[in-house]
């Protein structure tokens, strides 16, 4: 339905000046004009010659039957003669002969009425006949006096005036019917000759006005068709190797080779710019910037690749838009992780400090008896403060859990987001493959195209490998995240045997304080746990350094990733 819509439209197209087409009919047209002629002049020269030759034919045939009348006329004539002159039989079995046997005069009768000689010639024919006719009985007479004997009587009859007169006549009027048959058909040869010339010259002329035609034809044919068909092709190879900036050597115009010049030019044009469109957005897409749009406006079947180009650039930057608004959400909570982790190992070093004076306190107690109570009411203070100390970091460890947790969380939607990314990508290199299986269909001609689709296919794969390597990061923040997490819960853990043994302390203090001379023993294994909260509170603030790190690492992780990300603009 398509071709046969575009043959109408192109038979609809107005027949310029220029037109090969309208020239190329004319010269057909003129050509066969002068074919028809020809072959017309020719069966009219083959007819006039067949003609001419009938008429010779009628000519020969017409005389030689008349001199055969006239030979036997004169064969009995002479026979008769003789026979009255001289009696011998001899003459009259020859007169006998003519008559019944060689029948001349018959032959020649039947010959001439074959011919069709005019009536006048008829009339005259009939007349020499009539006067034949009449010599018959002079004849008979002139045998019947050679039977009776009386040869003079015999030669009076056919040597008399009557005879001679009537012999002179019918040989003088066969001369003049030869002579008026001969005059005839030499008038009809020499008409049938005029119209053999005649046709001969047409026929010359006409055949000179074709191969001028012809001539004119291969010329045409070379110059206007041939030539610019040529180039046209030869445009046509360059185009299929993928060269688009060639110039073709063709003017365009309003004939056929021009309009095809002319929408060669045009399919360049369009062909270059719609390469240099997607070219450039590849190019600015490789650079990160996504904000690129397709301007051009594409016909036909270009238009799927518009469509497409679109879909990608439009899900791309959706998809990339996402992975940065994530990732700013996990550079928060890693900020916040950071600082918790932070606050964690200033609490921990200040809490270590607190107990090392406090382990200095007991040790002074221990070894002298004699302090008074109050130094025990303030040691007193020491471990109430040792245990505010301890809640306070009992609820730092909480949040340091809660932030935790947030980054579990955000962990798990980048993963979400990096999942879409690798869908997209793989969706992106099924359209890479398809457009690559289009342009193979395609041939030559769509090999331009499959330069885009293998474009599009790395594209794909920077995606695909780029969501890998998110999904690899995440990964690592995830791992380093449930690190922080069992680090957290271990020193809440602690933190609470800490906030316990706290507890304990300031309980045997105020025992100290009322007991402090029956307990002295007791003293001792205060010391001792005090040293093992030392050691806890030492390893607490230790995790806690390290959680700090392992926060600043996963903040610098994610900084990194905002910066990758920063990279696109979409």
């Amino acid at each position: 339905m398509e071709k046969n819509a575009i043959n109408d439209e192109m038979q609809m197209v107005a027949v310029g000046k220029n037109s090969q087409i309208a020239r190329l009919k004319k010269i057909a047209k003129e050509t066969k004009v002068s074919l028809v002629i020809g072959i017309v002049l020719l069966i009219l020269f083959f007819l006039s010659m067949v003609n001419f030759a009938v008429e010779s034919g009628h000519q020969i045939d017409c005389t030689m039957y008349l001199n055969q009348y006239r030979l036997g006329s004169k064969a009995l004539t002479s026979a008769v003669r003789c026979y009255a002159v001289t009696g011998n039989k001899m003459y009259y079995d020859a007169y006998m002969q003519e008559l019944e046997v060689d029948k001349n005069r018959d032959i020649a009768w039947a010959g001439l009425e074959a011919n069709n000689l005019t009536a006048k010639e008829w009339d005259t024919l009939n007349e020499i006949a009539s006067l034949s006719n009449g010599l018959v009985p002079l004849e008979e007479n002139a045998m019947a006096s050679v039977t009776a004997g009386d040869l003079k009587s015999a030669a009076d009859f056919v040597f008399g005036k009557e005879y001679n007169d009537t012999a002179a006549t019918i040989s003088s009027l066969t001369d003049d019917l030869i002579t008026q048959v001969q005059d005839r058909l030499k008038g009809r040869k020499n008409a049938m000759l005029i119209l053999q010339t005649l046709c001969a010259a047409l026929f010359l002329f006409s055949f000179i006005k074709m191969a001028r035609q012809c001539t004119k034809t291969v010329g045409f044919a070379n110059k206007e068709l041939l030539h610019p068909i040529v180039k046209v092709s030869d445009q046509m190879k360059v185009l299929a190797s993928g060269n688009l900036h060639t110039d073709l050597n063709l003017a365009a115009d309003d004939s056929e080779v021009g309009r095809m010049v002319d929408d060669i030019t045009t399919m360049k044009d369009i062909l270059v710019g719609i390469i240099e469109e997607i070219g450039f957005a590849l190019e600015q897409m490789g650079q990160g910037n996504y904000k690129v749009s397709i301007e051009r406006e594409y016909v036909g079947e270009y238009i799927q690749i518009e469509q497409s180009l679109k879909k990608i650039i439009e899900e791309m930057r959706v998809a990339i838009g996402d992975i940065s608004t994530a990732t700013q959400e996990i550079d928060s909570g890693a900020g916040q992780l950071a600082q918790a982790a932070t606050d964690l190992a200033d609490s921990c070093t200040s809490q270590a400090c607190q107990v090392s004076d406090m382990v200095s306190q007991i040790t002074q107690l221990r070894e002298s008896i004699s302090y008074n109570e109050k130094e025990a009411e303030e040691a007193v203070k020491i471990s109430n403060l040792a245990s505010s100390t301890l809640v306070a970091a009992g609820e730092k460890m909480s949040e340091l859990d809660t932030a935790m947790n947030e980054i579990n969380e955000c962990s798990r939607q980048i993963n979400v987001v990096t999942s879409s990314i690798s869908e997209l990508a793989d969706e992106i290199e099924m359209l890479s493959l398809n457009a690559s299986i289009e342009s193979a269909r395609a041939g030559e001609a769509g090999r331009g195209f499959a330069v885009v689709a293998e474009q599009v296919k790395k594209l794909a794969e920077a995606s695909l490998e780029a969501a890998g390597q998110t999904s690899e990061l995440i990964e690592r923040t995830t791992q380093a995240v449930d690190a922080g997490m069992r680090i957290a819960k271990e020193s809440a853990e602690c933190m609470e045997d800490v906030q316990m043994g706290a507890e304990e302390t300031a309980s045997r203090i105020n025992g100290i304080v009322e007991k402090l001379k029956s307990e002295v023993d007791s003293i001792v294994h205060i010391n001792d746990g005090i040293n093992v909260i030392a050691g806890l509170v030492d390893n607490n603030s230790a995790t806690s350094q390290e959680t700090a790190a392992i926060g600043e690492e996963l903040k610098s992780q994610v900084d990194s990733m905002v910066d990758l990300m920063g990279r696109f603009r979409i």
